[in-house]
């Protein structure tokens, strides 16, 4: 069985419609969170909020929210680069923008077959990848992202004989598409499984 891979990303070239606005409008922010759907993208974007800076952004466009002074909450139908990192058996980790429409993604695959054909549809749609970083997944250790969904599963009753919350639910919740989040708690529960055993004897 193929182990999973932790890439290191930089994508040249982004055609984020969030980052395009705030360069457009000379507007210093950075993106501190992407949600990613079928349909739509959310951004947690930190930027000094007052009034003036959300009414350019409502006028550009795009479906704003102030959560607070130094935080908005940004809702596009989703770039090129958001539509494949949904639709491919990719787990987004940390996302940082890095330059003018330049951003640093940490992701997980399954393996190297993934991330070619991943590279290739970057290609296709014109952003220029570069990886910076890769690394398989050991077996033993849970990723800091297989604790997170855990954590977050078994918080929302996913687990629960009852099940509070199912599959394709939780997968939206977290911006994955329902495959790709099984394969991760898969692996994961697998880990924590067998560090339980061990330990236990």
């Amino acid at each position: 069985m193929r182990e999973p891979i932790e890439v290191t990303l930089l994508l040249e070239e982004h055609p984020c419609e969030v980052m395009n606005t705030f360069q457009k409008l000379g507007i210093k922010a950075r993106i501190e969170n992407v949600k990613l759907r079928e349909e739509v993208t959310d951004h947690i974007a930190e930027l000094k909020a007052d009034d003036v800076v959300l009414a350019e952004l409502k006028r550009s466009s795009l479906k704003v929210l102030r959560m607070n002074n130094e935080k908005v909450w940004i809702r596009t139908k989703g770039c090129a680069v958001c539509r494949l990192l949904y639709h491919n058996d990719v787990i987004v980790e940390k996302v940082k923008v890095v330059g003018d429409r330049k951003v640093i993604y940490k992701i997980m695959l399954p393996g190297i077959p993934s991330l070619k054909a991943f590279l290739g549809e970057l290609n296709r749609v014109g952003v220029k990848a570069t990886v910076l970083e890769i690394s398989e997944v050991g077996s033993e250790k849970l990723t800091e992202r297989q604790m997170e969904i855990l954590k977050l599963a078994y918080k929302l009753g996913y687990f629960d004989v009852d099940r509070g919350i199912s599959l394709k639910e939780l997968a939206e919740k977290l911006g994955v598409s329902p495959p790709s989040l099984e394969e991760v708690l898969r692996r994961a529960l697998k880990k924590a499984v067998k560090y339980y055993l061990e330990k236990k004897g």
